[in-house]
């Protein structure tokens, strides 16, 4: 269904848009700006699901303290707001809030600035709060990036310090609307964009503002893109050292990646069902851009950002798009996905389960090592976890495999798999 509804939104931008070329005889900015940000307005009508009394608003967005943001280009609201008298303008609270988007007709450095500027405000008037935070996202972000089970409040002091400073970005990702930058021209290219934006926020490293919590979740720029993967709803988790290649560049379809963005925000917020996201069985692959770590150099804590550079050359081909499958297991790993399962925990001390490894010449160290890759399991205080809400595990042409199916999306695989064996 999305691939769907971000194909007929695309096939319609590219229709409106040759229809807007006629009147580029008018050279007036606000009236050429109103032209593309009605333009959006309308194409994102057409993806909201109705009956939750979603609305797209242009306008304020003010938070509990009764701080103000910059004036958005276009929101995606949840119920009435405050008309600003005579503008056609909106006043909305923060709570209310879903997403935000900043519209450039021409995205170069001088938008791409001004649209940071006003993303960063949104993060600037972001004040914790448990009325904005969805615990189940959270949650699922975490154990995604983190490759661990999410830790109660009091526990996170006792994480490595990265992990620390992803868990609190990751609360106040959350809290926030997804924010996105949307220019209909501009850097022809992916990798154009990307030195572009770099470039940008090389110069203010290490300046308070420029966090991986602060950028936008999406840049858009004709059909290149900028992503976070922080997975809401694109994962990148930790590498052993503890990097988090946190942003991404590709060329899909741009409202592809928008309703990925959106839609699981939504689905988080209102239950939604995953049937809405399809078979979700073809991957939207991205290239590596920016990568993060959290340091402490003399008594100060912050992010150490590294550009991935990748050649013109390298960027230049089709979309990357990876065709999802579920892990596959051994012998050994079948049957502690099995049981935790069904038990939830092992504890890998009981000299019962030490008895049976030693039996089958398993080493723990190498388990734990392969189910946490296989983003399965955590390991922590000396016991497997499921890393899952509903692991199921099938048997396809003799082999073992194992995967979260609280979406579907195993069961699809499986129905694609018999489907294929007797064609």
């Amino acid at each position: 269904m999305i691939t769907t509804v971000a194909d007929l939104l695309n096939s319609l931008m590219t229709k409106e848009k040759e229809l807007l070329k006629k009147y580029s005889i008018i050279k007036h900015g606000p009236t050429i700006g109103d032209m593309y940000e009605g333009l959006t307005a309308n194409l994102l009508n057409k993806a909201i699901f109705k009956g939750l009394d979603i609305r797209i608003v242009s306008g304020k967005i003010r938070n509990e303290l009764g701080e103000f943001s910059n004036e958005i280009d276009c929101m995606i609201v949840e119920g009435e707001g405050e008309a600003i008298p005579y503008t056609g303008k909106f006043i909305y609270e923060l709570s209310q809030v879903i997403a935000v988007l900043e519209v450039k007709k021409n995205l170069y450095q001088d938008g791409l600035i001004d649209a940071y500027d006003k993303m960063r405000k949104i993060y600037s008037i972001t004040e914790p709060n448990n009325e904005l935070l969805n615990m189940k996202a959270f949650r699922d972000a975490f154990r995604h990036v983190v490759q661990k089970k999410l830790p109660d409040y009091e526990e996170v002091k006792d994480l490595p310090l990265h992990e620390q400073m992803i868990y609190h970005s990751l609360l106040i990702e959350e809290m926030m609307p997804v924010r996105i930058i949307f220019g209909y021209y501009g850097y022809s290219s992916e990798f154009a964009l990307r030195e572009a934006f770099y470039k940008y926020i090389e110069k203010n490293l290490g300046i308070k503002g420029f966090s991986p919590t602060v950028f936008p979740d999406l840049i858009i720029c004709n059909n290149s893109v900028l992503a976070k993967l922080d997975a809401m709803p694109y994962i990148s988790p930790l590498d052993r050292e503890g990097n988090w290649n946190f942003y991404g560049s590709s060329t899909h379809n741009p409202f592809l990646i928008l309703l990925e963005f959106i839609w699981t925000k939504l689905s988080y917020k209102y239950n939604l069902s995953d049937e809405i996201f399809g078979e979700d069985l073809d991957i939207e692959g991205f290239h590596p851009f920016l990568l993060t770590k959290a340091t402490k150099n003399d008594d100060k804590i912050g992010w150490e950002t590294r550009y991935i550079y990748i050649p013109k050359e390298g960027l230049d081909h089709e979309p990357l798009f990876g065709e999802w499958k579920p892990a596959e297991l051994d012998e050994v790993e079948w049957f502690i996905i099995n049981w935790l399962c069904l038990h939830q925990e092992l504890n890998t001390e009981d000299p019962g389960f030490q008895k049976w490894l030693d039996q089958k010449g398993a080493k723990l160290e190498d388990l734990i090592k392969s189910l946490s890759e296989k983003r399965l399991t955590t390991f922590e205080k000396k016991t497997l976890h499921l890393l899952t809400d509903q692991c199921e595990v099938v048997t396809v042409n003799g082999k073992w495999y194992a995967a979260e199916n609280k979406s579907g999306r195993l069961t699809n695989w499986v129905n694609k798999m018999i489907q294929a064996r007797n064609e």
